[in-house]
């Protein structure tokens, strides 16, 4: 026999156990902000780079959107975890609607988001206008976008390390040497003795 009772969350899927479920971002005159460009640079990237991620923002009819305050939520996420940086300030670029993102590329980037490609997201609802709408309503990268040429991921390379002055130097000290020891025993010997 199963006993309803009213009020009891019964998509649980654990007994006592409330899934959580984020609110919807809230939305007043124009509606949830839209972002349907999210692009970064380089796609190659070493400890020390300067990564800039620049996105767009509009609202459900195109209209471009001007960010206030000018801030946005940004994750980093790769094969074993995520790092997120919130309230980023942003910088808007020139052209209406679209804003930049400069951020460091940090080895705690990479130790929090683990060897390979890593996908930088806008953060669900972090975006605002300033007349009480936000967006976007779920985290967004380039995977999620409309526009197919965008790309918001970053593949970690390691530098190339430059050869050591110390590997060239001792060889050639040594053959140079060499040569003036066999010099100085040429000469010595085609000396006339006196």
């Amino acid at each position: 026999m199963i006993i309803l009772i009213p009020g009891a969350n019964l998509a649980s899927a654990t007994p006592g156990v409330q899934q959580q479920v984020p609110p919807p971002c809230p939305t007043y005159n124009e509606g949830n902000l839209i972002v349907d460009y999210i692009n970064s640079v380089p796609h190659s990237a070493v400890v020390g780079d300067t990564i800039i991620t620049t996105f767009h923002v509009i609202y459900a009819d195109g209209t471009p959107v001007t960010l206030e305050p000018r801030t946005a939520g940004f994750n980093w996420t790769g094969p074993s975890g995520s790092k997120e940086f919130d309230e980023v300030p942003v910088v808007p670029n020139g052209t209406a609607g679209f804003y930049n993102y400069t951020q460091q590329f940090t080895q705690d980037i990479i130790q929090a988001t683990g060897s390979g490609t890593i996908t930088i997201a806008i953060v669900f609802c972090s975006c605002q206008d300033g007349l009480g709408n936000r967006g976007p309503t779920t985290n967004i990268s380039s995977i999620q976008t409309p526009t197919p040429v965008d790309n918001s991921q970053i593949s970690p390379t390691t530098p190339t390390q430059p050869v050591p002055v110390t590997t060239y130097v001792a060889p050639i000290l040594i053959v140079v040497l060499l040569i003036l020891a066999l010099l100085m025993l040429f000469l010595r010997r085609r000396r006339k003795p006196t």
